[in-house]
């Protein structure tokens, strides 16, 4: 359920891009009041900062991934042109990967050839394996924003105590505006890689479900994609591979009660046709 760790990743990048700075290496800078400064056609994760030393701001497109994939470069790569294309200018691209798979690493740079050979795209990026710094380098913990990410760096010894330094600074020194997002998102993504039952000891402190806007929303993801996997899984038993159509169809709809209805309605057709026009109703 990657659209889990999104969520969390994208509200991150949205109140705390100084912290993801921070976390890549950038240590002198001060972020603008609007951090995300691009239109809706452009990635989620493009900030304007303020470098110690120079005096217009940077550019800096950060991008969060789980687990490395070799699609990542492609797409890191069209991000980029998609960027410079709009702005005129290359932004700074860093990406993070949250968790290793297997003997998968995301490449620092991809090229592309036009087909006989007489152009040429190149582009790279810094890549910051999360599993591959020490959670001593960001310890005593300060910062509410590093909260979520130092779970995933490398501890050395019982992560307990590192966890309730999370909790701590997040309670702390965070708004009560954002204090149960940052609960919430810590316990997401450190779900990863530590024990559920741990996180929930010590972050939600036998409280039960914490009142996050970002985990209410991850839950009301989590109930339409079930009912959309329950939807696509009922087609292809009744009526064998399901068309790319319709597979897309149901995708692009959100409202739980109308897929329970297209649910009843997948047993109810005799064919697949049938089962588009329900669609369509």
């Amino acid at each position: 359920m990657r659209f889990r760790y999104d969520a969390s990743s994208k509200w991150l990048i949205e109140n705390h891009a100084d912290a993801i700075l921070r976390v890549t290496g950038v240590v002198s800078f001060k972020a603008l009041p609007g951090e995300v400064v691009q239109s809706r056609q452009l990635p989620d994760g493009l900030v304007e900062v303020r470098l110690a030393g120079r005096a217009d701001p940077a550019l800096f497109l950060i991008e969060i991934n789980t687990y490395p994939d070799n699609r990542v470069p492609g797409e890191l790569f069209d991000d980029l042109l998609l960027t410079f294309l709009n702005r005129r200018e290359l932004p700074e691209l860093v990406t993070l990967v949250l968790c290793p798979k297997g003997n998968v690493a995301v490449q620092p740079r991809a090229e592309v050839v036009s087909p006989l050979g007489w152009s040429r795209l190149e582009a790279g990026w810094r890549v910051v394996n999360l599993w591959e710094l020490n959670a001593a380098d960001f310890l005593p913990l300060q910062d509410p924003g590093l909260a979520p990410w130092v779970p995933l760096t490398r501890i050395d010894g019982p992560p307990e105590p590192v966890i309730q330094q999370c909790k701590d600074v997040i309670e702390a020194k965070s708004t009560d505006g954002k204090k149960a997002n940052l609960l919430a998102v810590t316990e997401i993504l450190s779900g990863l890689v530590h024990d559920e039952r741990m996180l929930e000891a010590i972050l939600r402190g036998g409280f039960g479900m914490i009142e996050s806007p970002v985990l209410q929303r991850w839950m009301r993801e989590s109930e339409v994609a079930a009912c959309q996997s329950m939807l696509l899984g009922a087609i292809g038993r009744r009526f064998g591979a399901v068309p790319p159509d319709v597979s897309a169809s149901v995708r692009l709809i959100s409202d739980q009660p109308r897929l329970e209805a297209l649910l009843d309605a997948a047993y109810a057709s005799a064919t697949v046709d049938d089962f588009r026009t329900a669609l369509t109703q």
